[in-house]
């Protein structure tokens, strides 16, 4: 298949019919492939500025050197050992105050792919959208969305996730990988195409306005949901209960006084 041809300076881009995405309508079916990406995401936003991409396209990097993490914090990928995966999405049925319902979406369809792989250990989504497996830091999801009148238009699903990777930066503060947590051989490509299943099959459930259930399967696998646990807000240390999500978006934590609070990302911070 051939589409319009979008090049970064000295990155060759290529467009295959890769065979993880055989069996989705759409998600995945067209693939970018890169050997050395800066950023998966910010090469699909290049791309939906200068064209007008299929939806579902996917932008894959064997290695992400630059890639951005929520809030500026970065995200790398070391070569042929993990997913960079960024998808180009058009979510035009959901209302800009959905966005929340969008990233849970996307949270609960990789945490879905997680529950096939034979962990050792429980996996969790840390709220919002960090991807854990037992206290580890297994991946990450970086959602950017466009926006038109009241609704979404198009948005890049960021996706990292460390698959075969056993060696880390020493000043990463816990982080691990799949075959690091499994029973079982892991595949890249294989992952890949359940990716692309689970989040084809939550969007159009999305789509078709099936979300009653998916804010309750959110909460109940977030990491340290209901637990008593140590937390650093308003610069002291506290301890809480992480009491679910609000509508907003916003985390809620009862403290040892029950008091329900609400927090907004970077106003509350988890001690490991």
């Amino acid at each position: 298949m051939k589409g319009p041809k979008v090049r970064a300076k000295n990155q060759k881009s290529s467009y295959v019919m890769p065979k993880q995405s055989d069996n989705s309508l759409f998600v995945g079916k067209v693939a970018i492939r890169h050997k050395r990406l800066d950023s998966t995401n910010r090469y699909a936003l290049d791309f939906l500025s200068k064209s007008l991409p299929t939806e579902g396209t996917a932008i894959i990097a064997d290695e992400q050197w630059a890639g951005r993490g929520q809030k500026g914090n970065a995200w790398l990928s070391e070569a042929g050992q993990n997913i960079a995966l960024s998808l180009i999405l058009r979510p035009k049925f959901l209302l800009i105050k959905e966005q929340f319902l969008w990233n849970i979406a996307i949270s609960l369809a990789v945490h879905e792919v997680l529950t096939n792989c034979q962990l050792k250990l429980p996996h969790y989504i840390k709220w919002p959208n960090d991807v854990y497996v037992g206290n580890f830091k297994v991946g990450g999801i970086l959602i950017e969305n466009q926006l038109r009148a009241s609704y979404l238009d198009w948005s890049v699903v960021g996706i990292g996730l460390n698959i075969l990777q056993k060696s880390f930066p020493a000043n990463l503060p816990n982080p691990s990988s799949l075959a690091l947590s499994s029973n079982k051989k892991l595949n890249i490509d294989s992952i890949l195409s359940q990716l692309f299943l689970a989040i084809e099959r939550l969007y159009l459930k999305l789509r078709q306005g099936q979300n009653q259930d998916l804010w309750a399967q959110y909460e109940s696998k977030l990491w340290r949901y209901k637990e008593w646990a140590k937390f650093r807000w308003e610069g002291q240390e506290q301890e809480g209960r992480i009491w679910g999500v609000a509508p907003t978006g916003q985390l809620k934590i009862i403290d040892r006084q029950g008091q329900l609070r609400l927090f907004n990302f970077k106003e509350v911070e988890y001690i490991l």
